[in-house]
This record gives C-alpha cells, structure tokens and sequence, in this order.
C-alpha cells in the first residue's frame, strides 16, 4: 500500500507556512508521497481576486522540483465547478487505487468536517493528517478526532508542524507596501512573484 498525503489550497500565494505542513508530512516514515493539489475555485474564496491558475501552478511546481516525494496534480484546476474535497478525492482514488490517500488538513477545518459537501461519507472513506494551527484548541480536537474515529472509523493523525502566523492577504500587502516577503515566502516563490510582478 502505497500512502499518499495531499495538501489542497489555493496557495495564493505558497508560503512557508504550506511548506512546514509539507516537510512535517514526509517527515513520516510511513509516508511515501505528498502531493500538492492547488484548487482552481475554492468554495471558500469565490469571489476573491486572486493570482491566475497559472502562475499559482507554476510557483508550486518551482517549489515541488525542490523535493524527491513532492508531487502536483491539477485535477482541481481542471473541473469547471467549484472544487469540493470529496468529489476530488474520489476522483483521485479512481486514479491511483493503489494508494491510501491522507487527505492533509489545518486543525480549524477538521472541527467543521461534518458540515462540508458530502462530510459525512468524506470521513467515512478516507484518512486524514491534521496539521495545528497557531493558537488551535487542543482539546476540541482531540474530542473531534475521538468522535470520528468512533462514529466514522476515520484514521486521524496530527501533525508535528512548525506553526507560522502567515497569511496571504498580509503577503499581499508587504508587496504592495514595498517590503520584503522574505521571511513569508521560499525564495523560488518569492523570485517568481518579483519576475512577474504579481501582486503589486
């Protein structure tokens, strides 16, 4: 069995704070691939502006060359409708069978997991990694964790990921301020922004 994790987002841009949550990911002995899985509508950020399907794949490419395990898939980004976790999921099953597929998460969403589209059977049919975020309530998710396992039999595992207090609205406006994104962004990333003007 073959155990892939993947990390979803619109990566608007990929900052240090995914990269933590990648590294802490492979840093598992048990797990052979990671890929990232940038979303081509997010449901939720419809409506907000945000660089094109191309230069947000290109970054993480830049950023995936830089490790063995680290893969890309574009399904996301080729469905027209706006991209929910289980049809992806199923839909990246359906490509790799042979995989156990880690669906990787912060600890903010895992608390809201039975609301999402189709959440239930999301629970019921794959296993999860739950990286912290800074701040997160270390009781409500271990709570949340023992529930689904019961309820769902879903296998759970946290994370052991340095927690950045990143985002990308304040990444944004470093760049449009004229300062540096240094300490936010891999340098790849940060070279591709700067060459191509993004975000000013």
């Amino acid at each position: 069995m073959h155990n892939t994790g993947i990390l979803g987002g619109s990566f608007d841009p990929f900052h240090y704070g995914h990269l933590s949550i990648v590294e802490a990911a492979l840093a598992l002995p048990d797990l052979d691939t990671c890929i990232l899985m940038p979303a081509r509508v997010s449901p939720f950020k419809v409506g907000h502006k945000m660089a094109s399907e191309h230069d947000r794949l290109a970054m993480i490419r830049l950023v995936a060359e830089e490790y063995e395990e680290l893969q890309v898939s574009t399904i996301e980004m080729e469905d027209d409708e706006v991209s929910y976790t289980f049809k992806t999921l199923t839909r990246l099953q359906e490509q790799r069978p042979d995989d156990r597929l880690w669906f990787i998460m912060g600890s903010d969403s895992l608390l809201q997991m039975e609301t999402w589209y189709k959440g239930k059977e999301l629970l019921g049919a794959f296993s999860f990694m739950v990286a912290p975020r800074p701040g997160y309530d270390k009781q409500a998710v271990d709570a949340c964790i023992e529930q689904f396992e019961k309820t769902y039999g879903t296998e759970i595992r946290i994370l052991q990921n340095e927690q950045y207090h990143i985002s990308s609205t304040e990444i944004k406006a470093a760049i449009q301020e004229g300062r540096s994104i240094e300490k936010y962004v891999p340098p790849v990333v940060e070279r591709y922004i700067y060459e191509h003007g993004l975000y000013t």
